[in-house]
């Protein structure tokens, strides 16, 4: 890890890897409680609402997706902690509330996903990303990583806690805790370093380690985007299809991965844990590309670890026996490397001082190209009622994706920042 040269010449650790440590914990913890709440069926059998799960579920995500679009620009004018202490207070509210609720619960759900929205992942992602250049990659895996490592912890609250003391009794809990330890944490969250003192990656405003840094950092050469300025570039617009394509190619495996499964014969008891399955090796590939991205271009790593995803549907096509399955989900899951190095890269192109913004509405032109994924999935097997068809189609689609990835170069200005640095 970076070390900061101290006021007394007494190294110490770089200060973002306090914001990497606390923006884990916060992450995690937030993991830990969605994945609980958006596992309604606990809550709604209780209150006699069973049937309504999926009403409660559509509110949730929608609350998310559209409170996403005035958190993000928001982190950019006034810091991801301010967010960060608006956000978590308003989620854990929401989680006492649904402690306490005697009626389906929707308003405490629109609540809590504006919560969680304003102060949990993406402020943290931001943060992070403004706090680091040299080894943004690694940082933002750290992040990118929380989820799947805390897996195996949310499973043991809702299996153990739901059955000790209930579901309303465990959101009520849930909802202390995270008051508790949340707040804290993100007092520990600062927006940018120059603010503090410190450069990126530990680099003191008078103790440059070189002068190709110097030059990075200094505002004069440095490029930084706002949306409208990264919209006109050919970059964005080449990430964001990709990006589509990516998320509608896990979208069409995901959605008839069980299905294909149960046809070949698989037991549904390892279909039905896929997911839990695929997790630790998804954690390795986030933290082996996150470190590779500090190293070699982005851009190119994307593209192997998109391919090597839309390869290991050949295994998946061919699997007849559980070495097989397990294979393919060890490959699988190192596709899960896109994560932190699309955070980097989106860092990297257009710079911080608008990436929560950007971030966001990279996702909303995503997330309307990929919504029709489904339709398609459901299109293709009705016309041609063939398997082998389907995930080679799903195969092209990944490669195309990977294929973007490559001619995705950073917009001109940031060419000519790389070159004025080299020179």
């Amino acid at each position: 890890m970076n070390m900061e040269i101290g006021t007394e010449g007494k190294p110490c650790l770089f200060y973002g890897w306090w914001i990497v440590l606390a923006g884990f914990l916060v992450v995690a913890y937030g993991t830990v409680a969605t994945g609980y709440v958006t596992r309604t069926n606990f809550l709604f059998k209780e209150l006699g609402f069973a049937s309504k799960t999926a009403i409660a579920l559509t509110i949730f995500s929608g609350g998310m997706a559209i409170a996403s679009w005035a958190t993000g620009p928001l982190i950019d004018k006034f810091g991801p902690r301010k967010l960060m202490l608006v956000g978590i207070p308003v989620a854990s509210i929401a989680l006492l509330g649904l402690g306490f609720a005697d009626s389906p619960p929707y308003l405490l759900l629109g609540v809590f996903a504006v919560g969680m929205s304003a102060g949990f992942l993406l402020p943290v992602q931001t943060a992070t990303a403004n706090w680091f250049i040299k080894k943004r990659s690694i940082a933002l895996a750290i992040i990118c990583a929380a989820p799947a490592a805390v897996g195996p912890i949310a499973k043991l609250i809702e299996d153990q806690s739901t059955g000790q003391f209930g579901s309303q009794s465990t959101l009520f809990g849930l909802g202390v805790v995270m008051l508790v330890i949340g707040i804290p944490l993100a007092l520990v969250i600062r927006h940018k370093p120059e603010q503090h003192g410190p450069m990126p990656d530990s680099v003191l405003p008078i103790f440059k380690e070189t002068v190709q840094f110097e030059k990075m950092a200094s505002p004069s050469v440095a490029v930084d985007y706002s949306l409208g300025q990264a919209i006109r570039t050919k970059a964005f617009w080449i990430l964001v299809i990709a990006i589509s394509l990516v998320s509608g190619f896990s979208i069409l495996i995901s959605s008839h991965r069980m299905t294909y499964l149960l046809e070949q014969g698989f037991d549904r008891k390892i279909t039905a844990n896929f997911s839990e399955l695929t997790a630790p090796m998804g954690l390795a590939g986030i933290l082996l590309f996150g470190f590779l991205g500090d190293k070699f271009p982005k851009r190119y790593l994307l593209a192997i670890a998109v391919a090597i995803k839309s390869l290991s549907i050949v295994i998946l096509m061919t699997a007849g026996s559980i070495p097989q399955l397990y294979l393919y989900m060890i490959i699988s899951g190192f596709g899960s490397g896109t994560v932190p190095l699309i955070l980097a890269i989106r860092a990297d192109y257009f710079g911080p001082k608008s990436f929560a913004t950007i971030t966001v509405v990279m996702g909303l032109f995503s997330g309307i190209i990929s919504v029709g994924f489904p339709a398609l999935r459901g299109w293709i097997l009705d016309t041609t009622g063939s398997n082998p068809i389907f995930f080679l189609l799903s195969m092209f689609i990944g490669f195309t994706a990977a294929v973007m990835f490559i001619f995705a170069k950073p917009p001109e200005s940031r060419q000519k920042v790389s070159a004025e640095i080299e020179s």
